[in-house]
């Protein structure tokens, strides 16, 4: 693989922010609400501890194998034929997660943006976009994504005020009083997207510090709960349960809401084009992490010479696969989470039992030392401030339903250990990125 391709820790977490939110945003927050109603907003907790449980492996991968990515640390730790079945199996899952995704975007832009164009069109639209920046490097999608993130959060941060006039905050309560049934069956559902960001192990070469890698997922991965828990409770105060749970995709009937004047109305055709462009450079990092892992087999440094073949035999699959949108969305919604818990979890386990074996402990160097003490401290408030946040949806689900004032204090203390833990994640990300910069 080429290591002089390299990706910075911000671009990093703004990639992880991106393939959560807009794997997650199209069609769960439907089923969130029809399963655990008012308290859909808290459909994220579990998810966001199973994906910095991958995070946590990845990191402990490329502290053993520095500047090398999963495919080539299987092939080390596993040999070369328990390797290529592992690494295949990582290969079936990024297909069909793309597969998956390129299906939704083409029917999400079918019925939202170009309604009057033929869906077949919109597809070889899409794969062609995936074979031209398939044929070049993956630090230009990495920048491209840079800059449309800026407008793309810049957008989600100011719904609440676009919708301030239609919020009506007390469809979210009472909180926390329906049990901790929905709590679970929400959040277990919700796995099979948090779970999109084990392609990221495809890009572990693609930084020197292992810590780096750390903390760039980590504060990803809370900004993208966060992001998603905003747009969840607008949802709940703005449409209500009854009618997200039955809108195809809540997000854009949301949008539709805002209204400032006659004269600046459709505002939702602008909000849903910058997430359109956000969900494609999702699925090109999927599309390029299926590219260096075929690569792996075949011993080749450019993934890029595959970007053409691969691309149409996607499209080919992709129209192949779902007749209609219904089992496009029964298949998203229900079978993702079994796909990612059976694949996903043995790989890991596996993955981290053997290479900790002794053969592989090599020798720290310096820097790496000096990175289990550097942000120490804002790591630790990150990790004391989620934990805080399970604390609290716990207490609200034991006490809610009896007593409403415990679930309002739930929920308050909830979004302020949230809000903290993004703050206290993206402090750590900017220490460990200056301990990059005394290395070079």
């Amino acid at each position: 693989m080429d290591q002089r391709q390299i990706i910075s820790p911000l671009q990093l977490s703004w990639l992880t922010t991106v393939i959560i939110f807009t794997s997650s945003e199209t069609f769960f927050p439907r089923e969130a609400l029809y399963v655990a109603g008012h308290n859909g907003w808290i459909a994220y907790t579990i998810p966001l501890f199973y994906a910095l449980f991958i995070t946590f492996t990845f990191y402990q991968l490329s502290k053993r194998f520095p500047e090398k990515n999963i495919f080539e640390i299987s092939h080390q730790i596993l040999g070369k034929i328990m390797g290529g079945i592992i690494n295949f199996i990582i290969l079936i899952y990024i297909w069909v997660s793309l597969m998956r995704n390129a299906t939704i975007l083409t029917a999400f832009m079918d019925s939202s943006i170009l309604i009057l164009t033929p869906i077949y069109i919109i597809g070889i639209i899409v794969i062609l976009m995936f074979i031209y920046y398939g044929k070049m490097s993956y630090e230009v999608s990495a920048r491209v994504n840079e800059l449309t993130f800026l407008l793309f959060i810049s957008i989600v941060f100011s719904m609440p005020l676009m919708l301030i006039g239609e919020i009506q905050l007390e469809r979210l309560f009472p909180i926390l009083a329906k049990g901790v049934d929905g709590f679970i069956k929400s959040n277990t559902l919700n796995i099979g997207w948090f779970g999109d960001i084990f392609i990221l192990g495809a890009f572990l070469h693609a930084l020197s510090v292992p810590r780096q890698i750390h903390s760039a997922i980590r504060f990803g991965l809370i900004n993208a709960t966060y992001l998603l828990t905003l747009v969840m409770v607008l949802t709940i105060a703005v449409l209500g349960p009854n009618i997200g749970s039955k809108a195809m995709y809540p997000i854009y009937l949301l949008a539709e809401q805002i209204h400032f004047t006659d004269f600046l109305e459709r505002l939702e055709i602008i909000m849903v084009t910058a997430y359109t462009f956000s969900f494609m450079l999702n699925m090109i990092f999927m599309f390029i992490a299926g590219l260096i892992g075929l690569s792996s087999y075949t011993n080749r440094k450019d993934y890029r010479i595959y970007s053409t073949t691969v691309g149409w035999f996607i499209f080919m699959l992709a129209v192949l696969s779902f007749t209609n949108i219904t089992d496009l969305y029964i298949f998203s919604s229900y079978s993702s989470v079994v796909i990612t818990l059976v694949l996903q979890v043995p790989i890991l386990i596996i993955m981290l039992v053997f290479s900790r074996r002794k053969k592989f402990k090599k020798k720290q160097s310096n820097i790496v030392k000096k990175e289990h003490k550097y942000a120490r401290n804002w790591r630790w408030s990150t990790n004391l401030l989620l934990f805080s946040c399970l604390l609290f949806i716990v207490f609200g689900i034991l006490f809610g339903g009896n007593y409403a004032i415990c679930g309002f204090i739930a929920g308050i203390g909830f979004a302020l250990c949230l809000t903290g833990a993004l703050l206290t994640s993206f402090m750590e990300m900017i220490k460990c990125n200056k301990l990059r910069q005394n290395k070079t």
